[in-house]
């Protein structure tokens, strides 16, 4: 009996595993690893990348299908490219060690095996859809909420060159040649009148160049970045009304105020400390002016 409860205990643990992974896309991987995912380029251009200390990912075309394969940084791979941080840049064999350093750490990234594969599910645009864009400004289409990537040239017919222009639009790009010669396209870099080219072809590219960032999902929702000076903007927000009540003749103490924001915002103490100095120096007035950006 135990033996049978064993049995169906491991498989509701399994089945509730594989639910879990069928909620979040997760499949099994399409790769034994991330080296074969990224030489498998049969159907186009192969998408790499990840986030350094959590994970590394690869994005194929497979079977008209366009999957990302998900592989579990580990501490080895920290360690190579610390190594590769920590190389002595004045030294004299400087450059002979970087490349080894960075072949170790590419080499040993590629053998990192796949943990799971999971299939964009999210739909791209019709062929009616892309048709519609025909005749359309670039500065139209980024109003209509795409995002304008790459741009540059690539040989026609001939003597013939084409400007093209990636333009994204959820999860995919898509390859939009406008109707310019290479000297209009570079005069219209040069004037910032790029908007105004016309798009006359569209085909789809594929999963955008940034796909193998997670924050692009599966299906079709892409998470906005976090902003790296969300914090500072709050500190100087809290900073500069502060300012207004000293401006405004309100006994308050700056040294209190400054020990308060180092314990909201620890990793700012140092600028913190530089503000009480600059403060002590030039007064409420002095230091406002200073964090007042000029028109």
């Amino acid at each position: 009996m135990r033996k049978w409860m064993g049995w169906i205990i491991a498989a509701v643990l399994l089945f509730t595993m594989l639910g879990s992974l069928a909620e979040e896309g997760q499949g099994a991987p399409l790769y034994a690893t991330v080296g074969d995912a990224m030489a498998d380029d049969a159907e186009g251009r192969v998408i790499s990348g990840g986030v350094p200390g959590d994970y590394y990912a690869v994005v194929n075309r497979k079977d008209g299908k366009y999957y990302r394969s998900v592989a579990l940084w580990d501490e080895k791979l920290t360690e190579l490219n610390d190594a590769v941080d920590a190389l002595d840049y004045e030294a004299p064999d400087f450059f002979e060690k970087h490349e080894a350093a960075m072949q170790a750490a590419d080499d040993y990234l590629k053998t990192l095996p796949i943990a799971y594969s999971e299939m964009f599910t999210a739909p791209t645009l019709t062929e009616e859809e892309m048709a519609a864009m025909h005749g359309k400004t670039l500065a139209q289409l980024t109003g209509e909420g795409f995002e304008i990537g790459s741009n540059g040239t690539e040989p026609g017919e001939g003597d013939e060159t084409l400007i093209v222009y990636s333009m994204r639009s959820g999860v995919y790009d898509y390859n939009c040649l406008v109707d310019a010669d290479f000297d209009q396209y570079m005069a219209a870099q040069e004037n910032g009148t790029e908007g105004e080219l016309v798009v006359k072809d569209v085909t789809l590219a594929g999963v955008t160049e940034w796909g193998a960032d997670k924050r692009f999902h599966t299906d079709g929702t892409v998470e906005e970045p976090e902003d790296p000076f969300a914090d500072l903007n709050e500190l100087l927000t809290d900073l500069m009304g502060f300012l207004e009540k000293a401006r405004a003749g309100e006994a308050v103490s700056f040294e209190d105020f400054a020990a308060e924001l180092k314990i909201k915002y620890p990793d700012y103490a140092d600028m913190i400390d530089f503000y009480v100095t600059l403060y002590q120096s030039v007064g409420a007035e002095g230091l406002a002016s200073m964090l007042t950006p000029a028109e």
